[in-house]
């Protein structure tokens, strides 16, 4: 919780424009309980080691509900300058290794 509370407060302050959008964003995934548990599954991957076979069935799962949610034309972008801002995920990445690895799965079949 202090993570994500601290992320959402950095967010606002370095990307004003666009925070409410991405918190209004992650609000109504929360919603619908197919994402929350997405969302849960994610946070209970923290301490998983970076060859848990989890993390790779994780990182599909959320490749595919990336692609239900946004359509293949809407797809979030995912360089630095777009949707997830490099400060937020460098911190969400640092604090685990096996995030680390889900975010470089999830980008890479989301690029594909």
């Amino acid at each position: 919780m202090d993570l994500q509370r601290d992320l959402w407060i950095l967010v606002f302050a370095t990307y004003p424009d666009r925070a409410i959008t991405l918190f209004h964003d992650q609000a109504e995934s929360l919603a619908n309980p197919a994402l929350r548990q997405l969302f849960l599954d994610y946070d209970h991957a923290h301490d998983l080691d970076t060859d848990d076979p989890r993390i790779d069935g994780l990182a599909r799962r959320i490749a595919k509900a990336t692609r239900e949610r946004y359509g293949p034309d809407e797809l979030p972008e995912l360089d630095a300058a777009t949707e997830t801002p490099a400060p937020v995920q460098g911190t969400v990445n640092a604090s685990s290794p096996a995030w680390q690895r889900l975010d470089t799965l999830i980008r890479a079949q989301l690029d594909a």
